[in-house]
C-alpha cells in the first residue's frame, strides 16, 4: 500500500491561459534550474492528427509519465514540472514532519487519541521508507499541483497510513513547526511564476489573496494492490471521511473529499484514474482562485462606492482583458469538455456532487458580471468627471475670448495710459458678464431641472 498526498495551490496571479507563457519564455527554464537547483521540465506538446495531409509530432513524454490518457482534452496545457525528488526541500518536509510528531500542541491537543509511539513511526519511515514522486505542476492560470508518493509501506507501518499523512500534511501548512518548507517552497513557487511574467501584464489584473497558509487542503489517496489492501485502507480511513464506490474502467475507486482508495486493475494503467483526481482538483483550485478575486474586488468596489473614493485599479481595456479571461475560465474548467467516457464522467460527477463544481463556475460568472458592472458604473462617472471639467475648461477659454471680443468693441486700448480702479473694475466686470453667459448657457439647464425637482419634493 502506497500513500498519496495531493492537493492544488494558489500563487495569487496568473502568468496567461495555458501552457503558451512556458513555451515562448523556454529559456528561463534552465536558468530557473540552475538558480534553484530544481529540477524544472516542459513537456512539448505532442500532437497527432487524424488525416495523412496533415503534420504529425511526436515526442516522446517525461519519465515517469508514459501513458497517453485517450479522451482526454485538458485546455489549460499540462503545466510546467517541478521536482522535489532527492531536493533539500523534500528534506526539509520530513524533517518537519517529525518536528510535528514531537509537538505537543500537535499531538496531545490537536489529536487527543494518537499512538504514544508516533515519533518513532514518523522517523522509522522517514528512515526506512521515504518518498517515492514529489513534484508539482505548475498553470499559466497561477494555480499549482502539489503530488507526493511514499514508496510501499511494510506491514508494521500500513495501519499507521493516516497518521503518517497527517503530520506530513500539517508539515506542509507549518502550523506545528517552523515553517521552514513552507517558506522555501512559497518562494521558489513565487520565484518561478515572476519569472515569466516581466512585463506583469497578467499579474497585475489577476492578482487576488490568498491565506497565508498557502495549502487550502490536501487529498489522502491509499492506492493499493489487491482486494485485502483495500480492505485494510477502507478500515483506516473509516473514521475520516465517507467513501463512496464505483468501478471504473481502470480499477475500483472508494471515493470522498478529504480521502480516496484507489485499487488498480492493473498498476500499470492507474495513472488514468490519478490523473482525473488531479484535474478535478486543479479545475477546482482555478474557479476558486477566480472566485476569490471576484468576490475581493466587488468588496473594495463597494467600499470606495460608498466612501466617493476613485479606484484607479481597472481602467476600461484591462476590465474587458479580465472578463475574457474569466469567460476562458469558466469554459476552460468544464468536466464535460475534459471527457466524454462514461467511466469517466463517474468520478467527475461524483467530484461535482461533492464540492458543488458546477455551482463554484456559475458563481464565478456571476461574480465577474456583478464586478464589471460596478466598474464599468465607476469608470463611467469617471469619464462624466473629466467631461464636466473639460467643458469648465471650455468656459473659460470662451469666456476670454469675449473678454477680449468685448474689449475690442470698448476700445479698451484708450484707457491703457489710465492705469487706474477704472480700468480694472471694467475688465473685472466684463469677465464676470462673460463667465456667468456661460455658464448658464452649459449649467442653466441642469440647475433649473434641479430646482424644479426640489420644489416638487412633499415637505414634512
Amino acid at each position: 500500500m502506497k500513500i498519496i498526498i495531493s492537493g492544488y495551490f494558489d500563487t495569487g496571479f496568473s502568468i496567461g491561459i495555458d501552457d503558451h507563457t512556458f513555451f515562448q519564455q523556454s529559456e528561463i527554464i534552465s536558468l530557473l534550474s540552475h538558480e534553484l537547483q530544481l529540477n524544472l521540465q516542459l513537456d512539448q506538446p505532442t500532437e497527432n492528427f487524424g488525416f495523412s495531409d496533415e503534420e504529425q509530432i511526436y515526442i516522446p513524454p517525461l519519465e515517469g509519465e508514459n501513458q497517453i490518457h485517450i479522451g482526454l482534452n485538458v485546455p489549460i496545457g499540462k503545466g510546467l514540472l517541478l521536482d522535489f525528488k532527492n531536493s533539500s526541500i523534500t528534506k526539509l518536509l520530513l524533517d518537519e514532519a517529525l518536528i510535528s510528531a514531537q509537538n505537543p500542541d500537535f499531538m496531545g491537543k490537536y489529536y487527543q487519541e494518537f499512538p504514544p509511539e508516533i515519533s518513532e513511526i514518523i522517523k522509522n519511515f522517514t528512515d526506512n521508507t521515504g518518498i517515492n514522486t514529489f513534484y508539482c505542476r505548475l498553470y499559466g492560470l497561477g494555480i499549482g499541483y502539489y503530488y507526493l508518493e511514499t514508496n510501499d509501506l511494510p506491514p508494521h507501518l500500513s495501519g499507521y497510513a493516516l497518521w503518517i499523512y497527517r503530520c506530513i500534511e500539517y508539515a506542509s501548512y507549518g502550523t506545528y513547526c517552523a515553517a521552514k518548507f513552507r517558506k522555501a517552497f512559497n518562494n521558489n513557487i513565487y520565484r518561478i511564476y515572476s519569472a515569466f511574467d516581466k512585463k506583469n501584464i497578467f499579474r497585475k489584473i489577476t492578482r487576488r489573496k490568498i491565506p497565508y497558509d498557502f495549502f487550502p487542503g490536501f487529498q489522502c489517496i491509499l492506492l493499493s494492490a489487491d482486494a485485502a489492501q483495500t480492505n485494510h485502507a477502507l478500515e483506516i480511513l473509516k473514521d475520516y471521511d465517507e467513501l463512496t464506490h464505483f468501478r471504473m474502467d481502470d480499477g475500483d475507486v472508494h471515493f470522498g473529499w478529504a480521502a480516496a482508495v484507489v485499487k488498480a486493475n492493473n498498476t500499470e494503467y492507474v495513472s488514468r484514474i490519478l490523473e482525473l483526481m488531479k484535474m478535478t482538483q486543479v479545475y477546482f483550485g482555478i474557479c476558486d482562485g477566480f472566485e476569490r478575486l471576484f468576490s475581493y474586488h466587488i468588496s473594495e468596489s463597494v467600499r470606495d462606492s460608498m466612501d466617493n473614493k476613485s479606484s484607479a485599479t481597472y481602467d476600461a481595456v484591462s476590465l474587458n482583458r479580465l472578463r475574457t479571461i474569466s469567460h476562458t475560465v469558466a469554459e476552460f474548467t468544464r468536466f464535460d469538455s475534459l471527457s466524454q467516457n462514461i467511466s469517466d464522467m463517474k468520478l467527475l460527477n461524483h467530484f461535482d456532487e461533492l464540492g458543488g463544481f458546477s455551482k463554484k463556475i456559475e458563481h464565478m460568472s456571476n461574480a465577474c458580471e456583478i464586478f464589471t458592472s460596478i466598474m464599468n458604473e465607476k469608470i463611467e462617472q469617471s469619464q462624466n468627471r473629466r467631461e464636466k471639467r473639460l467643458n469648465m475648461y471650455a468656459m473659460a477659454l470662451t469666456a476670454l475670448t469675449i473678454v477680449s471680443v468685448l474689449a475690442d468693441m470698448l476700445n479698451i486700448s484708450e484707457f491703457s495710459d489710465n492705469r487706474g480702479w477704472g480700468l480694472i473694475t471694467r475688465i473685472g466686470l466684463i469677465l464676470v458678464v462673460g463667465v456667468s453667459a456661460i455658464y448658464f448657457i452649459l449649467e442653466g439647464k441642469g440647475y433649473f431641472k434641479n430646482r424644479i425637482n426640489k420644489s416638487e419634493m412633499p415637505k414634512k
